[in-house]
């Protein structure tokens, strides 16, 4: 079910971490580094880094695509970034709504900045997109860097380069997971896609092609 990229420099820009069964990725340019997601743990994120030559002191921006436990693992790891999130997520991190069982486990201890869909956030030459996407949680987010390069979270899996949609058994709304999942389609146009537990593509249009 879960088949994470090894921990490795993809792209001049773009770093895969893995942290078990989950990956967290770094975007760099020039003296910029900011990360999307954190990992299972700090353990594990520092380990991560560490084997890419990466200063876990250098990530300046986190941004979440939701709030689940690997994701937010590794999240005190990085001392000096400032950690965004969907507006939506929130209810995630103070109790108002959770998972099945009443499971509360996304709680963060680091302040946070809540971002609306379509927001954009410069650091320095990176433009990073926030675009809701709910379903898998009520506030799972997916971020496009640089107009071309998408982010998934939770949201997308991918199975011999195609695009799927997340394992519905883990998810909070399979159906608006789905609606929200059309629309980014229609919406954005990007090739390359990285998704947290099963790898990444550099196809992302030919990919979709079976959800249209």
């Amino acid at each position: 079910m879960f088949y994470p990229t090894k921990t490795m420099k993809i792209t001049e820009n773009i770093y895969a971490i893995r942290t078990f069964f989950v990956n967290f990725f770094v975007y760099v340019d020039g003296e910029d580094y900011i990360v999307i997601d954190t990992g299972l743990s700090k353990f594990l994120a520092k380990r991560g880094l560490k084997k890419l030559g990466i200063n876990p002191e250098d990530i300046s921006h986190i941004f979440l695509t939701h709030t689940d436990y690997d994701h937010v693992g590794g999240i005190n790891l990085f001392k000096n970034a400032e950690v965004y999130l969907s507006k939506d997520e929130e209810q995630m991190i103070n109790g108002t709504t959770a998972r099945a069982f009443r499971i509360k486990y996304n709680r963060l201890n680091k302040p946070y900045k809540l971002l609306k869909d379509n927001e954009e956030i410069y650091i320095g030459k990176i433009k990073v997109k926030s675009v809701s996407t709910p379903g898998h949680t009520p506030g799972s987010m997916t971020y496009i860097i640089n107009d071309s390069v998408i982010f998934s979270g939770d949201t997308l899996t991918l199975r011999k380069n195609k695009v799927y949609p997340f394992y519905w058994l883990q998810n909070m709304d399979t159906k608006k997971q789905k609606e929200s999942i059309i629309d980014f389609i229609e919406n954005n146009d990007c090739n390359w896609v990285f998704t947290s537990h099963t790898g990444y593509s550099d196809n992302f249009k030919n990919g979709v092609k079976n959800l249209i």
